[in-house]
């Protein structure tokens, strides 16, 4: 028979703070990543560009230039459509709670309407802060837990849970 003994529980109430202390965090972590990866797109594409115009081929340039200008208002304009998006959504006006169910191995996420199963394999990343954890789904993504909502548990016998189960994905 398979054990389903609730490890931790923790129950996080998503607000505009929280979001905004999520997103410091996570500019912080990979900020610098992602301008250098818009950096060298973007070298890489004026160096067609002057490669084609010194060539005297003024088409394949165009296309090129009109590739970088598309690049640049996908990275700037799609992070910040995004955020938009998530201030308004119904988890962050209504300060939704989220309730993390933790077992041997995984999760339960529910909300008043619906509940989701994530087996720990399935995180890309986890970081421990002083008052989170983050959760990543994918590089954009994450699930936050306040370190002092846990209603099981205690938050530094979880961090060495997750540090165990999740070891090279894990970050303090």
């Amino acid at each position: 028979m398979i054990n389903l003994k609730i490890l931790y529980k923790n129950t996080t109430k998503y607000n505009e703070s929280i979001y905004l202390e999520f997103l410091q965090f996570h500019k912080k972590k990979f900020g610098l990543k992602y301008t250098l990866y818009t950096v060298f797109v973007a070298g890489l594409l004026l160096f067609c560009v002057a490669l084609q115009i010194k060539l005297h081929n003024i088409t394949l340039a165009s296309v090129f230039f009109i590739s970088i200008t598309c690049f640049f208002l996908w990275r700037y304009l799609h992070p910040i459509s995004e955020v938009s998006k998530d201030f308004k959504s119904n988890k962050i006006q209504n300060e939704e709670e989220f309730t993390f169910i933790f077992y041997e191995k995984y999760f339960k996420i529910r909300n008043r309407l619906k509940s989701n199963k994530v087996k720990y394999y399935e995180l890309y990343k986890v970081f421990e802060t002083s008052k989170f954890f983050y959760l990543y789904i994918d590089k954009t993504h994450s699930f936050l837990l306040d370190k002092e909502k846990f209603s099981i548990g205690f938050s530094d016998d979880f961090s060495k849970f997750m540090h165990k189960k999740c070891w090279y994905k894990f970050k303090k």
